[in-house]
């Protein structure tokens, strides 16, 4: 099992009312993520993307033979 801090979503994603949560005013309503959720399928690539980031501006580099390796 894998888990994630919460990273940035590079497009949008809608995601429909969960069961015994929804609206009374808007029923058909979508809610609009800003944030990855867990077990969402961007959650992983939302999350690589972010660290990737901040390792290279700290000077840090991916390895040629394994990308989740940083020297």
């Amino acid at each position: 099992m894998n888990t994630f801090l919460q990273g940035e979503l590079e497009e949008e994603v809608y995601m429909i009312q969960p069961p015994d949560f929804e609206s009374r005013i808007h029923p058909n309503a979508v809610f609009r993520l800003k944030k990855p959720l867990y077990g969402l399928k961007q959650a992983p690539r939302a999350w690589h993307s972010k660290i990737t980031r901040y390792l290279h501006q700290i000077g840090f580099r991916m390895s040629k033979s394994d990308t989740s390796l940083y020297i």
